[in-house]
């Protein structure tokens, strides 16, 4: 027997009921249980997590304990990862690590690294944690389905990391003319810029000397379109990851605009050079003699594998891949050399760490292969000491459970399919067994000195002199093992070829205290608004290195 059966149609009860007064109190009330519901979910519960596991910051084992522990995450992540670190890791215990906008995780002691990175992708996946910390169905274009997403780091790995001797004059030339243009050329002033919005232009710029050449990399609207997109992805997603779900295709595309409108402004100008490419190729009947670019790059594989390469279709899917990966290459790397000059600025004797800096430069006399990159240790350690204090994420490694009968962790406890489990970085980056004394303190040489050396070298297999791109389970910068970033080596040699010219351009004037990086939940975000004051060097010392 159903609702309208059991009410007398005859007696007008029926409108009587259905008013739109009534209608909409009945919308609320539904609206309000189901917020309800989810906010207990999101803050209260457990989220199935099994009650053996200790919560770090939630002392008492209760609800309440648990939603200030959750809503502490959100600004205050930081403690509850060195608090989880210190009480639990390092006593061989996994703890539950509240997380208010991605879902609670069960962080594993560092130690049991391996058996993470074992875990086939059918049982624990990384690239489902990505698609749920980016909000991927959003944000990331349309690219999560099929081999799409996997194109994507293969073409980073395979085309960036082979060319890197290749690229490196255009990086050297697009390194010069930006700092040219952003930084000033005066040879006497000193003055004052907001680094992060100077640096972000700068590497939009050098990324996309290699990704599109010229003279895009240097069209005004291209790069602003570009860096934006680049800029600004990450807050739309963690805004659409709080929504209930029901809530996310209504508005994950309205907060998802800004990105998309980026996007298309991108398409105006990428799109049209795919067109004539293609158009040239069909003249000659054969994709070749192209400049080294992405293009040239995704027509070479497309008609390699029998794509067809004259569809809008096929265009728009590989622009859409271009943005991702222009996105993933200009806001990490822009976010490391800011925090990288900021922390020379505000270290201890900066005027000689600068000075000692130019010194080792000067010995590459000009010459920025891999190989020679690798023989700059102290250039080296400034970038892998920034990297370690501020890493843009504290995951490490972090894989959701897809097995739909859960996984048993290493320490027993039974974790349910949906759940999350890896190894935090942030704590195994500030233990003082690895890396001595005063590990929240900016140390630009702490690798290359002996003791720290022998330690990594020893117990994580690290490589003296690429100790910036090499992972371990105590310097996950990058995420480690098989799931470390496939664009590590590019950013390597565009950072340090980026800061070996300003420190040998220009002087960085001392500041006395350092600018704090805000926390977002599980991001680090740069010194937004901080600003330095530099001055272009007199070049005649240093001309022979500039080249």
């Amino acid at each position: 027997m159903t609702l309208f059966t059991t009410i007398n149609l005859s007696d007008g009860r029926l409108s009587t009921l259905l008013t739109p007064v009534n209608i909409s109190a009945g919308l609320v009330i539904l609206w309000i249980i189901g917020f309800l519901r989810y906010a207990w979910w999101r803050a209260f519960s457990r989220q199935g997590l099994p009650k053996s596991l200790p919560w770090v910051g939630a002392p008492e084992d209760g609800f309440r304990s648990r939603a200030r522990a959750s809503l502490r995450s959100f600004l205050g992540l930081r403690q509850l990862l060195l608090d989880g670190y210190a009480e639990y890791s390092q006593n061989g215990k996994s703890f539950v690590l509240p997380n208010l906008v991605n879902g609670h995780e069960v962080v594993l002691p560092a130690n049991y690294m391996g058996w993470v990175l074992e875990q086939p992708e059918s049982v624990m996946s990384q690239f489902e944690t990505n698609r749920q910390f980016m909000c991927g169905d959003y944000t990331m274009l349309g690219l999560l389905e099929g081999t799409a997403w996997h194109k994507i780091g293969e073409r980073a790995k395979r085309e960036l990391t082979q060319g890197l001797d290749e690229f490196a004059p255009a990086i050297v030339d697009e390194v010069n003319d930006s700092l040219r243009s952003l930084w000033g050329s005066n040879q006497e002033d000193w003055h004052e810029m907001v680094l992060y919005d100077i640096m972000i232009e700068a590497v939009g710029r050098i990324v996309n000397r290699v990704l599109v050449g010229q003279p895009l990399c240097r069209h005004p609207g291209y790069i602003q379109a570009s860096t934006a997109f680049s800029k600004y992805i990450l807050l739309p997603a963690m805004a659409i990851e709080l929504l209930p779900r029901f809530m996310k295709p209504v508005l994950g595309p309205v907060l998802t605009y800004w990105d998309r409108l980026q996007y298309k402004r991108m398409r105006s100008y990428v799109v049209p050079m795919y067109r004539e490419r293609v158009a040239r190729a069909r003249r000659s009947e054969k994709v070749g003699g192209e400049p080294n670019d992405y293009i040239h790059w995704t027509l070479k594989d497309a008609v390699k594998h029998g794509e067809n390469i004259n569809t809008e279709e096929f265009a728009d899917v590989s622009t859409r891949r271009l943005a991702i990966i222009t996105f993933t290459a200009v806001q990490s790397s822009a976010i490391t050399i800011t925090n990288a000059i900021i922390d020379i600025a505000a270290c201890g004797d900066s005027v000689r760490v600068q000075d000692e800096l130019r010194a080792e430069v000067a010995s590459a006399k000009g010459v920025w292969t891999r190989s020679s990159l690798a023989r700059l240790p102290r250039l080296d350690s400034v970038l892998t000491e920034t990297l370690r204090l501020w890493g843009i994420l504290t995951h490490g490694v972090t894989k959701a459970v897809v097995a739909r009968d859960g996984v048993v962790v290493p320490t027993g406890e039974h974790i349910p399919c949906g759940a999350k489990v890896g190894i935090a970085s942030y704590g195994p980056h500030m233990d003082e067994a690895v890396y001595g004394e005063d590990p929240f303190v900016f140390d630009p040489f702490r690798f290359t000195r002996p003791e720290v050396a022998s330690i990594l070298q020893r117990r994580e297999g690290a490589l003296p002199g690429l100790g910036f791109v090499t992972t371990s389970e105590h310097y996950m910068g990058f995420s480690h093992g098989r799931y470390a970033c496939p664009g590590r080596f590019f950013a390597n040699s565009l950072l340090k070829i980026l800061l070996a010219h300003v420190l040998l351009q220009y002087d960085i004037e001392p500041i006395k205290e350092r600018p704090a990086n805000p926390w977002l939940n599980n991001t680090i975000g740069p010194p937004v608004g901080a600003k330095v004051r530099v001055r272009r060097r007199k070049p005649a010392a240093n001309a022979e290195v500039m080249a």
